[in-house]
C-alpha cells in the first residue's frame, strides 16, 4: 500500500463534526477532579524518579493561572471502595497492597524492588484507591450525562495495572476499573478507550483483550519491543482473543460507535519529555481531544497517566481542557509529512484490523474516481520501486526477522523473562 493511499483511506475514516445540542438535556458542562492528597505517594529512595507529586499540582496550578477551572464543576473526590477495586483487581493484589501501609521501611522497599519498576510509600495504597475513586467521579458524571466531558487529575497512573499485578509506576489501573464499572449504566454499552500515552498500556491491553463491548485504541512508541514495557504484545498484530479478536488496538472509531469515550491520557510523548522523547505540542493534544469529541455525541473524559516534564505536562492538559470547554483549536505549527516508519506502522495497523472493519479496507473507486487518481499520480511521478542494493536487500530481511510476531502471547514464563531483563534497568528507565 502506497503512502497515498495510507493518508487517503486515513482521510476516509474523518467523522463529521458533531453539532452539540446545548438543550439535549445535560448541556455542554466541563467537570474536573483534583486532591492534593494524591500527592502523598512519593518516592523516598530516589528523589530524581520522574514520577513525582507535582505532577499534578504543576497541572492544576496552569489550569488555575488560565482561569479554566472556574468555567468547571469541580467533583467531590473519593476513594475506590474494595468492591470497585474486585471489578478488576484480585482480592489478593488489594490485600497485599493494602499491607504495605504497615510495612517497615527495609520491608517495604524489598517489595517494591521485587516488582516491575514500582515504587511503595506507606500512604500509596490510600494514594491509589483515591486515584481510582476520582476517575471514577469523572466517568460516572460523564456517563450519566451530568456533565458532557471532563479530566481527571490524578496519580499514580494506572494502565500498567493487571489484575493480580502493579507495574510501570502503576498500582490500580484506574481507567479499566471506571470504565467497567459504567457499562452497568442506561445507553452505556459499548465504550472507546483512547490510549495515547506514549507507552504501551499492556494492563488496559490485558483486561479487555477478550471484551467485545470496549475497543482499546493505543499509539505508543514500540521499537521492535526495546522500549518499555519491552513486550511484544504491544506489536500491531495483537488484535484481541475470542469474543474480543478485533477489538484492540483498532483504528475504526466511526464504525464502532461508542456511547463514551475515555481516554488514558498520558503526556509524555509531549515536546520535551525526559522518558518519551517525542515531540508533541500542546496545540497536537488539542487537535486529538477536539477529534475524539466528536464521537459518543460528545462524551469523552480524559484521565492523567504519564507525563515527566512538568510543564509540557501542565500545558497539554489545559490545551486539552481549553478545548473541552469549547474554545477552538489552536493552529498547529506546521502541516507535517508523515515519515516513512509512520507510515509502515499504519499500514501494518490496517492490514491487520482490515478483516475486522470493512471501513479500514481500500474502496472501490468509480471511473471518475481512478482518472482523477491517474492524473494526480502522474503529476507527482513517483518512482515505482526504490532502487535497493544487495546490503539493503539483507537489511531490510534483518529487520522484517527481527518484526515476525510470535504465534501465542508471552507465557508467564516470557513474562518473567521480560520481568528479569526490566530489573536489570534503573527504575527510573521504565516509565507509564
Amino acid at each position: 500500500m502506497s503512502a497515498e493511499e495510507i493518508i487517503n483511506q486515513l482521510q476516509n475514516l474523518t467523522v463529521e463534526d458533531s453539532k452539540f445540542d446545548l438543550a439535549d438535556g445535560h448541556g455542554f458542562s466541563t467537570c474536573y477532579v483534583y486532591d492534593k492528597d494524591m500527592k502523598k505517594h512519593q518516592n523516598l529512595y530516589d528523589r530524581s524518579h520522574p514520577e513525582v507529586p507535582d505532577r499534578i499540582s504543576r497541572i492544576y496550578d496552569k489550569c488555575q493561572e488560565y482561569e479554566l477551572l472556574k468555567k468547571c464543576k469541580r467533583l467531590p473526590s473519593r476513594v475506590a471502595t474494595d468492591e470497585e477495586l474486585l471489578i478488576m483487581h484480585s482480592q489478593n493484589l488489594i490485600d497485599t497492597l493494602r499491607a504495605t501501609q504497615t510495612m517497615k521501611s527495609r520491608d517495604l522497599s524489598k517489595y517494591a524492588d521485587s516488582l516491575d519498576s514500582i515504587y511503595l510509600h506507606p500512604s500509596s495504597f490510600e494514594c491509589a484507591k483515591l486515584a481510582a475513586g476520582c476517575t471514577l467521579a469523572v466517568i460516572e458524571e460523564v456517563a450519566s450525562g451530568k456533565s458532557l466531558n471532563g479530566i481527571g487529575i490524578v496519580r499514580p497512573p494506572g494502565h500498567h495495572g493487571f489484575h493480580d499485578i502493579c507495574s510501570g509506576f502503576c498500582l490500580f489501573n484506574n481507567v479499566a476499573i471506571a470504565a467497567k464499572k459504567v457499562q452497568s449504566y442506561p445507553n452505556i454499552d459499548r465504550i472507546l478507550i483512547v490510549d495515547w500515552d506514549v507507552h504501551h498500556g499492556n494492563g488496559t491491553q490485558s483486561l479487555f483483550y477478550k471484551d467485545p463491548s470496549v475497543l482499546y485504541y493505543s499509539i505508543h512508541r514500540y521499537d521492535h519491543a526495546e522500549f518499555y514495557p519491552f513486550m511484544e504484545d504491544a506489536n500491531y498484530d495483537r488484535a484481541g482473543e475470542e469474543a474480543g479478536e478485533g477489538f484492540n488496538i483498532n483504528v475504526a472509531w466511526n464504525k464502532f460507535n461508542p456511547d463514551l469515550v475515555i481516554v488514558s491520557a498520558g503526556f509524555d510523548s509531549a515536546r520535551g519529555d525526559p522518558k518519551g522523547l517525542c515531540n508533541v505540542t500542546p496545540e497536537g493534544f488539542a487537535h486529538l481531544t477536539k477529534l475524539l469529541m466528536n464521537l459518543a455525541n460528545g462524551r469523552l473524559a480524559l484521565i492523567l497517566e504519564g507525563g515527566y516534564n512538568l510543564t509540557s505536562n501542565a500545558e497539554s492538559m489545559a490545551a486539552c481542557l481549553r478545548v473541552l470547554l469549547g474554545e477552538s483549536c489552536p493552529p498547529l505549527e506546521e502541516a507535517a509529512i508523515p515519515c516513512q516508519s509512520a507510515l509502515e506502522s499504519i499500514s501494518n495497523t490496517l492490514k491487520t484490523h482490515s478483516k475486522y472493519w470493512k471501513s479500514l479496507r481500500l474502496p472501490a473507486f468509480t471511473t471518475d474516481d481512478t482518472q482523477k487518481r491517474e492524473s494526480e499520480t502522474e503529476k507527482m511521478k513517483p518512482a515505482e520501486k526504490r532502487p535497493t542494493t544487495s546490503s539493503d536487500t539483507q537489511k531490510r530481511e534483518s529487520e522484517t526477522e527481527k518484526m515476525k510476531p510470535v504465534e501465542k502471547r508471552p507465557t508467564t514464563s516470557s513474562k518473567k523473562k521480560n520481568k528479569a531483563r526490566v530489573q536489570h534497568k534503573e527504575a527510573t528507565d521504565e516509565p507509564t
